[in-house]
Protein backbone atom coordinates (compact mmCIF):
# COMPACT_ATOMS: atom_id res chain seq x y z
CA UNK A 1 0.00 0.00 0.00
CA UNK A 2 2.88 2.19 0.52
CA UNK A 3 4.89 1.65 -2.61
CA UNK A 4 1.25 2.28 -4.73
CA UNK A 5 0.70 6.14 -2.49
CA UNK A 6 4.26 7.21 -3.68
CA UNK A 7 3.25 6.23 -7.17
CA UNK A 8 0.17 8.19 -7.13
CA UNK A 9 2.32 11.59 -5.74
CA UNK A 10 4.04 11.18 -8.69
CA UNK A 11 1.23 10.42 -10.97
CA UNK A 12 -0.47 13.58 -9.82
CA UNK A 13 2.90 15.80 -9.71
CA UNK A 14 3.04 14.93 -13.60
CA UNK A 15 -0.25 15.81 -13.78
CA UNK A 16 -0.37 18.81 -12.26
CA UNK A 17 3.06 20.19 -14.34
CA UNK A 18 1.23 19.73 -17.63
CA UNK A 19 -1.47 21.66 -16.48
CA UNK A 20 0.72 24.47 -15.34
CA UNK A 21 2.10 24.18 -18.49
CA UNK A 22 -0.63 24.12 -20.66
CA UNK A 23 -1.78 26.98 -19.09
CA UNK A 24 0.74 28.65 -19.09
CA UNK A 25 0.92 28.47 -22.65
CA UNK A 26 -3.09 28.85 -22.81
CA UNK A 27 -2.74 32.29 -21.39
CA UNK A 28 0.43 33.32 -24.13
CA UNK A 29 -1.62 32.17 -26.48
CA UNK A 30 -4.62 34.02 -25.71
CA UNK A 31 -2.68 37.63 -24.86
CA UNK A 32 -3.15 40.16 -27.45
CA UNK A 33 0.00 40.78 -29.76
CA UNK A 34 1.71 44.10 -30.44
CA UNK A 35 0.25 45.00 -34.29
CA UNK A 36 2.88 45.28 -36.75
CA UNK A 37 4.16 48.54 -37.84
CA UNK A 38 2.52 50.10 -41.10
CA UNK A 39 4.07 51.24 -43.98
CA UNK A 40 3.61 55.13 -43.54
CA UNK A 41 4.66 54.37 -39.95
CA UNK A 42 8.22 53.18 -41.40
CA UNK A 43 8.45 55.82 -43.72
CA UNK A 44 7.57 58.28 -40.56
CA UNK A 45 10.21 56.78 -38.61
CA UNK A 46 13.01 56.30 -40.75
CA UNK A 47 12.16 58.61 -44.26
CA UNK A 48 11.88 58.31 -47.82
CA UNK A 49 14.81 57.07 -49.37
CA UNK A 50 15.51 59.64 -52.38
CA UNK A 51 18.18 61.48 -54.32
CA UNK A 52 18.79 65.40 -54.42
CA UNK A 53 20.62 67.99 -55.95
CA UNK A 54 21.29 71.24 -55.07
CA UNK A 55 20.23 74.30 -57.25
CA UNK A 56 22.54 76.26 -58.04
CA UNK A 57 23.67 79.48 -60.59
CA UNK A 58 25.63 78.99 -63.39
CA UNK A 59 25.49 79.86 -67.90
CA UNK A 60 22.92 77.28 -69.27
CA UNK A 61 23.46 76.82 -72.86
CA UNK A 62 20.07 75.16 -75.25
CA UNK A 63 21.44 73.10 -78.16
CA UNK A 64 20.06 71.33 -80.99
CA UNK A 65 21.12 68.36 -82.70
CA UNK A 66 21.10 67.80 -86.33
CA UNK A 67 22.63 65.47 -89.19
CA UNK A 68 24.61 65.89 -92.01
CA UNK A 69 26.99 65.36 -94.64
CA UNK A 70 30.07 67.24 -95.11
CA UNK A 71 30.86 68.92 -98.13
CA UNK A 72 33.88 71.21 -99.24
CA UNK A 73 33.62 75.01 -99.86
CA UNK A 74 33.90 74.07 -103.94
CA UNK A 75 33.73 71.14 -105.49
CA UNK A 76 34.74 69.90 -108.83
CA UNK A 77 35.14 67.13 -110.96
CA UNK A 78 37.71 66.86 -114.08
CA UNK A 79 36.10 65.48 -116.79
CA UNK A 80 37.25 63.79 -120.40
CA UNK A 81 36.95 66.51 -123.12
CA UNK A 82 37.69 63.90 -125.92
CA UNK A 83 37.53 60.18 -126.42
CA UNK A 84 41.07 59.73 -126.61
CA UNK A 85 43.55 57.22 -124.51
CA UNK A 86 44.41 58.33 -120.71
CA UNK A 87 48.52 57.91 -121.02
CA UNK A 88 49.56 59.27 -117.64
CA UNK A 89 48.16 59.99 -114.11
CA UNK A 90 49.45 62.42 -111.93
CA UNK A 91 47.60 62.82 -108.93
CA UNK A 92 46.12 60.42 -106.40
CA UNK A 93 43.80 60.08 -103.93
CA UNK A 94 44.42 62.61 -100.97
CA UNK A 95 46.70 64.39 -103.06
CA UNK A 96 46.84 68.11 -102.88
CA UNK A 97 46.93 70.33 -105.91
CA UNK A 98 47.01 73.78 -107.22
CA UNK A 99 44.37 75.32 -109.53
CA UNK A 100 45.84 74.62 -113.42
CA UNK A 101 48.11 71.83 -112.05
CA UNK A 102 48.45 68.78 -114.63
CA UNK A 103 46.62 65.87 -113.58
CA UNK A 104 45.97 63.52 -116.50
CA UNK A 105 47.02 63.52 -119.91
CA UNK A 106 45.16 62.19 -122.83
CA UNK A 107 46.67 61.19 -125.91
CA UNK A 108 45.56 59.24 -129.55
CA UNK A 109 46.80 58.97 -133.19
CA UNK A 110 44.01 62.16 -134.30
CA UNK A 111 45.30 63.76 -130.99
CA UNK A 112 48.79 63.52 -131.70
CA UNK A 113 48.04 64.52 -135.63
CA UNK A 114 46.03 67.61 -134.84
CA UNK A 115 48.75 68.83 -132.06
CA UNK A 116 52.00 67.99 -134.59
CA UNK A 117 49.53 69.62 -137.00
CA UNK A 118 48.98 73.38 -133.83
CA UNK A 119 53.26 72.90 -133.23
CA UNK A 120 53.92 72.80 -136.73
CA UNK A 121 52.13 75.95 -137.30
CA UNK A 122 53.41 77.95 -133.81
CA UNK A 123 56.85 77.36 -135.64
CA UNK A 124 55.84 78.74 -138.88
CA UNK A 125 54.74 81.61 -137.40
CA UNK A 126 57.64 82.37 -134.81
CA UNK A 127 60.26 81.67 -138.25
CA UNK A 128 58.23 84.02 -139.82
CA UNK A 129 58.07 87.07 -136.95
CA UNK A 130 62.25 86.03 -137.10
CA UNK A 131 62.76 86.53 -140.46
CA UNK A 132 60.67 89.89 -140.58
CA UNK A 133 62.47 91.50 -137.11
CA UNK A 134 66.21 92.70 -139.25
CA UNK A 135 63.33 94.28 -142.03
CA UNK A 136 61.18 95.96 -139.65
CA UNK A 137 64.18 97.43 -137.62
CA UNK A 138 65.64 98.63 -140.73
CA UNK A 139 62.54 100.44 -141.79
CA UNK A 140 61.75 98.38 -144.50
CA UNK A 141 58.65 96.70 -143.37
CA UNK A 142 55.42 98.69 -142.90
CA UNK A 143 53.99 98.68 -139.45
CA UNK A 144 50.79 96.69 -140.62
CA UNK A 145 52.74 93.94 -142.06
CA UNK A 146 54.85 93.39 -138.78
CA UNK A 147 51.76 93.73 -136.75
CA UNK A 148 50.15 91.04 -138.79
CA UNK A 149 52.83 88.97 -138.37
CA UNK A 150 52.62 89.26 -134.52
CA UNK A 151 49.07 88.40 -134.88
CA UNK A 152 49.97 85.29 -137.04
CA UNK A 153 52.23 84.24 -133.58
CA UNK A 154 49.67 84.98 -131.15
CA UNK A 155 46.94 82.97 -132.84
CA UNK A 156 48.98 80.11 -133.44
CA UNK A 157 50.14 80.06 -129.77
CA UNK A 158 46.57 80.39 -128.93
CA UNK A 159 45.60 77.47 -130.92
CA UNK A 160 48.45 75.69 -129.54
CA UNK A 161 47.19 75.85 -125.84
CA UNK A 162 43.39 75.64 -126.56
CA UNK A 163 44.43 71.83 -127.93
CA UNK A 164 46.65 71.40 -125.02
CA UNK A 165 43.43 72.32 -123.30
CA UNK A 166 40.89 69.95 -124.56
CA UNK A 167 43.99 67.07 -124.59
CA UNK A 168 45.00 67.38 -120.85
CA UNK A 169 43.28 67.43 -117.50
CA UNK A 170 43.89 70.54 -116.02
CA UNK A 171 43.16 70.91 -112.11
CA UNK A 172 40.53 73.44 -111.74
CA UNK A 173 40.40 74.46 -108.48
CA UNK A 174 43.28 74.22 -105.64
CA UNK A 175 42.12 71.34 -103.25
CA UNK A 176 42.60 68.01 -102.61
CA UNK A 177 41.91 64.94 -104.44
CA UNK A 178 39.25 62.98 -103.33
CA UNK A 179 38.75 60.16 -106.16
CA UNK A 180 40.59 59.46 -109.29
CA UNK A 181 38.66 57.01 -111.91
CA UNK A 182 41.32 57.80 -114.95
CA UNK A 183 43.74 54.55 -115.08
CA UNK A 184 46.36 54.50 -117.47
CA UNK A 185 45.21 52.91 -120.60
CA UNK A 186 41.22 54.33 -120.07
CA UNK A 187 39.71 55.12 -123.47
CA UNK A 188 37.07 57.43 -121.94
CA UNK A 189 33.93 59.06 -123.31
CA UNK A 190 33.96 62.48 -123.44
CA UNK A 191 32.54 63.92 -120.60
CA UNK A 192 33.26 60.79 -117.87
CA UNK A 193 34.89 61.57 -114.60
CA UNK A 194 38.25 61.33 -114.55
CA UNK A 195 39.50 63.50 -111.18
CA UNK A 196 37.41 64.40 -108.24
CA UNK A 197 38.38 67.71 -106.06
CA UNK A 198 37.19 69.06 -103.19
CA UNK A 199 38.46 72.70 -101.83
CA UNK A 200 39.08 71.96 -98.43
CA UNK A 201 39.48 75.58 -97.35
CA UNK A 202 36.41 75.22 -95.86
CA UNK A 203 33.95 72.85 -94.84
CA UNK A 204 29.45 73.13 -95.48
CA UNK A 205 27.22 70.74 -93.68
CA UNK A 206 23.69 71.25 -94.70
CA UNK A 207 21.08 70.25 -92.44
CA UNK A 208 17.12 69.59 -93.24
CA UNK A 209 15.22 70.20 -90.34
CA UNK A 210 11.13 71.16 -90.19
CA UNK A 211 9.94 74.76 -90.03
CA UNK A 212 9.35 74.99 -86.12
CA UNK A 213 13.10 73.74 -85.72
CA UNK A 214 14.45 76.24 -87.99
CA UNK A 215 12.40 78.75 -85.74
CA UNK A 216 15.35 78.41 -83.41
CA UNK A 217 18.02 79.04 -85.57
CA UNK A 218 19.72 82.75 -86.46
CA UNK A 219 22.79 82.95 -88.79
CA UNK A 220 25.88 83.08 -86.76
CA UNK A 221 24.79 80.83 -84.01
CA UNK A 222 27.55 78.67 -82.79
CA UNK A 223 28.23 75.16 -84.01
CA UNK A 224 29.81 72.09 -83.32
CA UNK A 225 30.53 68.85 -85.25
CA UNK A 226 30.52 65.81 -83.58
CA UNK A 227 30.33 65.26 -79.30
CA UNK A 228 33.82 65.10 -78.14
CA UNK A 229 34.48 68.10 -75.99
CA UNK A 230 37.60 69.03 -79.22
CA UNK A 231 34.80 69.03 -81.22
CA UNK A 232 35.02 71.08 -84.71
CA UNK A 233 33.83 74.84 -84.86
CA UNK A 234 31.49 76.73 -87.06
CA UNK A 235 28.42 78.89 -87.14
CA UNK A 236 25.19 78.68 -88.94
CA UNK A 237 25.67 80.27 -92.71
CA UNK A 238 22.65 80.37 -94.51
CA UNK A 239 18.86 79.94 -93.61
CA UNK A 240 16.76 78.57 -96.34
CA UNK A 241 13.60 81.53 -96.95
CA UNK A 242 11.52 78.38 -98.16
CA UNK A 243 11.17 75.39 -97.42
CA UNK A 244 11.69 72.72 -100.08
CA UNK A 245 8.20 72.04 -102.10
CA UNK A 246 8.52 68.01 -102.06
CA UNK A 247 10.26 67.07 -98.40
CA UNK A 248 8.83 70.10 -96.85
CA UNK A 249 11.89 70.99 -94.91
CA UNK A 250 14.04 74.23 -94.63
CA UNK A 251 17.68 73.41 -95.57
CA UNK A 252 20.27 74.93 -93.08
CA UNK A 253 23.69 75.47 -93.90
CA UNK A 254 26.47 75.69 -90.94
CA UNK A 255 30.32 76.47 -92.07
CA UNK A 256 33.56 75.06 -90.84
CA UNK A 257 36.79 76.53 -90.87
CA UNK A 258 38.90 73.95 -93.40
CA UNK A 259 42.23 72.37 -92.82
CA UNK A 260 44.15 69.16 -92.38
CA UNK A 261 43.56 70.06 -88.28
CA UNK A 262 39.61 69.90 -88.66
CA UNK A 263 39.23 66.67 -88.98
CA UNK A 264 36.61 66.43 -91.26
CA UNK A 265 36.79 64.56 -94.44
CA UNK A 266 34.35 65.72 -97.35
CA UNK A 267 31.12 62.81 -97.96
CA UNK A 268 31.16 61.57 -94.42
CA UNK A 269 28.11 61.74 -92.17
CA UNK A 270 28.20 63.74 -88.96
CA UNK A 271 26.29 65.02 -85.88
CA UNK A 272 25.92 68.76 -85.99
CA UNK A 273 25.15 70.65 -82.29
CA UNK A 274 23.51 74.38 -83.13
CA UNK A 275 23.54 76.80 -79.63
CA UNK A 276 19.89 78.06 -79.95
CA UNK A 277 20.18 79.87 -76.44
CA UNK A 278 22.14 80.75 -73.66
CA UNK A 279 21.52 82.30 -70.20
CA UNK A 280 24.38 83.22 -67.64
CA UNK A 281 23.92 83.55 -64.12
CA UNK A 282 20.88 81.63 -64.14
CA UNK A 283 19.25 79.38 -61.33
CA UNK A 284 19.32 75.69 -62.10
CA UNK A 285 18.31 72.40 -61.37
CA UNK A 286 18.72 68.74 -63.13
CA UNK A 287 15.76 68.74 -65.18
CA UNK A 288 14.80 64.95 -63.94
CA UNK A 289 14.11 67.14 -60.60
CA UNK A 290 10.81 68.72 -62.84
CA UNK A 291 7.58 66.89 -62.34
CA UNK A 292 4.29 68.61 -63.86
CA UNK A 293 6.03 72.40 -63.75
CA UNK A 294 6.54 71.17 -59.54
CA UNK A 295 9.15 70.44 -57.57
CA UNK A 296 9.66 68.56 -54.78
CA UNK A 297 11.81 70.44 -52.40
CA UNK A 298 13.75 69.46 -49.07
CA UNK A 299 13.53 71.45 -46.18
CA UNK A 300 15.76 71.66 -43.05
CA UNK A 301 14.00 69.82 -41.12
CA UNK A 302 14.03 66.75 -43.99
CA UNK A 303 10.73 67.14 -44.97
CA UNK A 304 9.81 67.65 -48.39
CA UNK A 305 7.27 69.90 -49.89
CA UNK A 306 6.06 70.29 -53.71
CA UNK A 307 6.36 73.57 -55.25
CA UNK A 308 4.87 75.50 -58.14
CA UNK A 309 8.12 76.82 -59.92
CA UNK A 310 8.25 78.96 -63.47
CA UNK A 311 10.73 77.69 -65.83
CA UNK A 312 12.61 79.27 -68.62
CA UNK A 313 15.01 78.03 -70.82
CA UNK A 314 15.06 73.97 -71.01
CA UNK A 315 18.22 72.59 -71.89
CA UNK A 316 18.95 68.34 -72.38
CA UNK A 317 20.05 68.12 -68.76
CA UNK A 318 19.08 71.06 -67.05
CA UNK A 319 16.11 73.90 -66.58
CA UNK A 320 16.30 77.46 -65.88
CA UNK A 321 14.13 77.98 -62.76
CA UNK A 322 12.37 81.95 -62.97
CA UNK A 323 10.74 81.28 -59.34
CA UNK A 324 9.92 78.68 -56.66
CA UNK A 325 13.20 77.94 -55.78
CA UNK A 326 16.33 79.97 -54.64
CA UNK A 327 19.70 79.02 -55.09
CA UNK A 328 21.67 76.55 -52.32
CA UNK A 329 18.11 74.46 -51.86
CA UNK A 330 17.91 70.82 -52.51
CA UNK A 331 15.80 69.23 -54.98
CA UNK A 332 14.91 65.51 -55.48
CA UNK A 333 15.79 63.97 -58.25
CA UNK A 334 15.21 60.39 -57.85
CA UNK A 335 12.23 58.97 -55.15
CA UNK A 336 9.68 61.54 -55.48
CA UNK A 337 7.07 58.96 -56.55
CA UNK A 338 6.44 57.65 -52.74
CA UNK A 339 6.52 61.18 -51.56
CA UNK A 340 3.22 63.14 -50.01
CA UNK A 341 3.64 66.71 -49.51
CA UNK A 342 5.28 66.97 -45.28
CA UNK A 343 6.44 63.83 -45.74
CA UNK A 344 10.24 62.90 -44.27
CA UNK A 345 12.99 62.00 -46.64
CA UNK A 346 16.43 60.16 -45.95
CA UNK A 347 19.07 61.54 -48.57
CA UNK A 348 20.77 58.29 -49.80
CA UNK A 349 24.61 58.12 -51.51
Amino acid sequence: MKRMGTTGWVLAILVLVILVIFGIRLVQLSAEEEPAETVDEIRERDGVPVLVATADRGTLEVWRTFSGTVTGERESVLRARSDDEVREVRTEVGARVQAGQLLVRQSGQSADARVRQAEAALQQAERRVERLRPLWEAGALSDQDWEDANTGLELARADREALAGTMDGIAPITGVVTDVPARVGLIPSQGDPLVYLVDDSAFRIPLQMSPDQAREIERGQPALVGTADDAPSGQVDRIAIRADARSRLVEVEVGVPGGAGSGLRPGSFVTVRIQVDAREDAVRIPRIALRNEGVWVLNGDDRVELREVEVGLRADDYVEILSGVQPGERVITEGATLLSDGARARVVD
